[in-house]
């Protein structure tokens, strides 16, 4: 051990870390998804073991694949349905909750298809970005990003066509669809859980047609019944006065447009000058009941947080918007791999240090000079000659 280089260990911690993913995803028996299963993993394994952006390039660098392989990968057949299979096998269908947002994706290159110019909340001001609608699923302690679409700015403004020439939908029209999906896929949940922007009357009527129970932020200018009475939330001054006000945490049954009774209740904090608003499907639920259930919606707000930071949510810059959708769905499954290998009171950085550190490796491997390099051969076959990658076992 003492006469190994040091420089072969980054690269041999890769093709372990290549070598469980890669037996992950055989696991998961995939079907009728046109893809290399090993270039797959090569992928997701270059998201967790590079340090920095990840690139083609800097993935490249661990011997498993070139740049114009995995880049071919990139603007290749869609990958969401590898995202799609391997969550299905990870959740409850017949209970938890589903959570519905979206995730601005700033870039740097001007030239990006289907760029566009739109606020980030994180940054607050306006960037460069691509916008992603993303459903998943959570059982309180575990969020499983589920399924997602790319909103698509139109060609020009009032434009019925996107810039790519598909009809244009909002990220209304996107969520119902997941929705849809959902409902297919043989989904029961407890509640669905969102933030004001999906409060929206296409919405509630889609959930109210399946029968699903929900939980809602509220904008303070939504107009409620209120014993009868058409009231703005924002009028608290107004609600005090009818009587079902009378201190600042109030909780009262109110009728919401396009679905029926409901409950409302208000949150202040020791540092809101104005109250929150909460609302939940069913008017029986107390207010604790509806703080619980829209605290689980937190977890897709996490799961952000962690596939930017630790497996590279943002990081691609390629032209390609193909490239783009397939860069968060190969993200979005090196996440649920992370999570797979997680063991009790684990975070997601946790496993992701553990599964690509050196010195697990380097405690794994007797020798590291019996590991001989991953390089590539030339076959001969019927279409003539081609480039064959031999693993290190063969090699």
């Amino acid at each position: 051990m003492e006469n190994a280089s040091l420089s072969n260990i980054p690269q041999l911690s890769y093709r372990l870390l290549h070598q469980q993913v890669l037996q992950w995803l055989s696991g998961l028996n995939p079907r009728r998804v046109q893809a290399c299963l090993p270039l797959v993993a090569a992928f997701m394994a270059g998201l967790l073991w590079v340090r920095g952006a990840v690139t083609c390039t800097a993935i490249a660098a661990g011997g498993a694949f070139s740049h114009d392989a995995l880049n071919r990968l990139l603007i290749g057949p869609a990958l969401q349905g590898w995202l799609q299979m391997a969550a299905l096998t990870m959740v409850n269908r017949m209970g938890g909750y589903l959570v519905i947002d979206d995730v601005v994706l700033d870039k740097t290159g001007r030239k990006i298809q289907g760029i566009h110019r739109l606020f980030s909340s994180s940054l607050d001001t306006t960037v460069l970005a691509l916008n992603v609608v993303v459903m998943g699923w959570t059982n309180g302690k575990v969020f499983i990003p589920l399924t997602f679409r790319f909103w698509k700015p139109p060609r020009e403004k009032g434009s019925r066509l996107a810039f790519d020439g598909t009809p244009f939908r909002t990220k209304i029209e996107l969520a119902i669809e997941m929705l849809g999906w959902a409902r297919s896929r043989g989904f029961k949940p407890t509640a669905v859980l969102f933030d004001a922007y999906y409060l929206a009357d296409p919405v509630v009527a889609r959930l109210k047609k399946f029968k699903w129970q929900w939980v809602s932020r509220l904008k303070s200018n939504r107009v409620l019944l209120v014993d009868g009475m058409k009231l703005q939330l924002k009028r608290w001054d107004a609600l005090a006065e009818v009587g079902w006000a009378r201190h600042r945490g109030a909780s009262e049954r109110c009728v919401l447009p396009g679905w029926g009774e409901a409950r409302v209740i208000a949150l202040v904090g020791k540092h809101d000058k104005e109250p929150r608003y909460l609302i939940g499907s069913n008017p029986e639920w107390g207010r604790g009941r509806i703080i619980s259930l829209y605290g689980h919606r937190w977890d897709i707000e996490v799961s952000f947080r962690n596939t930017k930071q630790l497996v590279g949510l943002g990081d691609c810059q390629c032209r390609s918007f193909r490239a783009q959708e397939n860069h968060v769905a190969l993200v979005m499954l090196g996440y649920l791999f992370v999570l797979a290998q997680a063991r009790p009171k684990e975070t997601a950085g946790d496993v992701i240090g553990r599964v690509k550190g050196a010195h697990a490796v380097i405690s794994e491997i007797r020798s590291i000079q019996g590991v001989r390099p991953i390089k590539l051969q030339k076959r001969r076959g019927k279409r003539g000659t081609h480039d064959a990658c031999i693993s290190a076992h063969a090699a």
